[in-house]
C-alpha cells in the first residue's frame, strides 16, 4: 500500500506539508491506490491564528494541541541509578 504523508494544522486544516509519496512495490499500476494520511500539527496557520486572535481571544470551541503550550521545565525526568 503507497502512502502519502499531510500534515496539516489542527484548527483550520490548512496544509502545513505534504510528504512525497510513501511508495510500495505496486506503485504506478492501473488502479492501484495511494492512502492519503493526515497528521495535526500545531494549532492555526499564520492567517488563521491572527484572525482567530482577533475573533475571540479565548478560542471558544477549541482545544489546546499542546504545543508551544507545555511547560517543559515542570516534566523532570531522570534515569539516575542509586548506587550501594
Amino acid at each position: 500500500m503507497c502512502y502519502l504523508v499531510v500534515e496539516r494544522y489542527s484548527v483550520c486544516r490548512c496544509l502545513y506539508y505534504q510528504h512525497s509519496v510513501d511508495m510500495c512495490s505496486a506503485y504506478g499500476t492501473k488502479n492501484h491506490p495511494i492512502q492519503e494520511r493526515t497528521v495535526l500539527v500545531g494549532y492555526a496557520c499564520e492567517k488563521h491564528s491572527n484572525n482567530q486572535q482577533e475573533a475571540s481571544s479565548s478560542r471558544d470551541g477549541y482545544s489546546d494541541s499542546g504545543y508551544g503550550t507545555a511547560s517543559h521545565g515542570s516534566h523532570h525526568h531522570s534515569s539516575r541509578r542509586h548506587r550501594r
